[in-house]
């Protein structure tokens, strides 16, 4: 039987998925994200923005240190607006996109059918995901399910599709922000599926995750539960790269912290790294941590190709603010397209690996 690629308008075969985005959101609600949990402290609010307060040019500023201050900046939910920013992904090159939200940074089921409208009226394939975003965010029903339920769910909607929508998924998420009991049973859960049905799964890693941290409550139940490395993505990998905070960066002017040692580890392994987000220009300044420019992520994505691993790496932007979008003031979409890979090429990335990068890999994984 041969493979194909599920997308939100129905299968394609996997040489029509072109030039593909491995970590997007394009209808999402991450509001959630003013009551993160993090092991670094809580993000002080000095009244500047009120959380109903919509993203404007005389706040950006602002946000730009803090995204989450505003509950509008954290939604994608302008359905006329996000077809515009798909309609610029598509004429910088782009031709598909891999949408990662799920419960927990999805307001409901039937966002899937918004997808879908987006989709039909751009002409980008956009793959939808099932699965579960960070603990903190799951819905009530997800909260306290046993490992059978999960696989249930699972199961349920890749056969049925999401919600009551119909619309199948092609991938599976989760993501990994602090340890729980709970957590190692959806990972070991959402492994097992994976593994049973072919699909790739992708884990977001938060961004004060440590090496230990990977290997042990990542890696170790994902492996356990029965997942193919070779069809397993860990995302957000630059930050992996070394912990970047204003206080060490202006004491230690020259030594930017830069270690790719677990990356390596984790391509011996079989795994994939998908290195997202670019074009993100905000940082958190109350916690001391600054932005991870574009250049140092892809200071670690071309040692790893120079390393021979191109056929074990992905990109994204990851826009998941309005700041983020070319509407809201920024790179929106086409950054890969239009800044990413000619920067590639600058740096000696051949036309060989970048096509493995952007086309192959994500046709490989997507396929099942």
């Amino acid at each position: 039987m041969s493979r194909k690629i599920i997308t939100v308008c129905g299968p394609i075969a996997p040489e029509q998925l072109g030039f593909t985005s491995m970590h997007e959101h394009i209808f999402s609600d991450c509001s959630m994200f003013r009551n993160r949990i993090r092991k670094l402290g809580v993000v002080p609010d000095r009244g500047l923005i009120k959380p109903e307060d919509k993203l404007t040019l005389d706040n950006r500023s602002i946000l730009r240190h803090n995204i989450a201050l505003s509950a509008d900046n954290m939604k994608l939910d302008d359905e006329l607006m996000m077809i515009a920013e798909v309609a610029d992904f598509k004429a910088g090159g782009g031709d598909s996109i891999l949408e990662v939200s799920a419960p927990g940074i999805r307001s409901t089921a039937e966002d899937l059918i918004v997808l879908r409208r987006i989709s039909e009226a751009t002409g980008v394939h956009i793959v939808a995901s099932t699965g579960l975003y960070a603990e903190y965010t799951w819905p009530v029903q997800y909260q306290t399910m046993s490992y059978e339920e999960y696989v249930g769910f699972l199961r349920r909607e890749i056969a049925l599709g999401i919600g009551d929508t119909g619309i199948l998924p092609g991938h599976i998420k989760a993501a990994y922000e602090v340890y729980t009991k709970q957590l190692d049973i959806y990972l070991r859960a959402a492994a097992f599926v994976a593994g049973e049905t072919g699909l790739s799964l992708q884990v977001h890693l938060g961004l004060d995750v440590t090496p230990e941290e990977v290997m042990q409550n990542v890696v170790t139940p994902l492996l356990e539960g029965g997942c193919i490395p070779e069809r397993t993505i860990l995302c957000h990998v630059q930050l992996l790269l070394g912990f970047l905070t204003l206080e060490q960066l202006v004491n230690n002017p020259g030594r930017v912290p830069f270690d790719i040692s677990l990356h390596r580890e984790l391509l011996e392994q079989g795994f994939v790294l998908s290195f997202t987000p670019f074009g993100f220009e905000a940082d958190d300044e109350p916690l001391g941590m600054v932005l991870y420019p574009d250049w140092y992520a892809l200071s670690g994505l071309v040692a790893l190709i120079k390393e021979g691993y191109a056929e074990q790496l992905v990109i994204g932007n990851d826009i998941f603010t309005k700041l983020a979008t070319r509407r809201g003031g920024g790179e929106g979409y086409r950054r890969l397209a239009d800044f990413i890979v000619p920067a590639l090429k600058k740096c000696g990335v051949t036309d060989e690996e970048i096509y493995k990068i952007t086309i192959a890999n994500p046709s490989r994984l997507l396929a099942f």
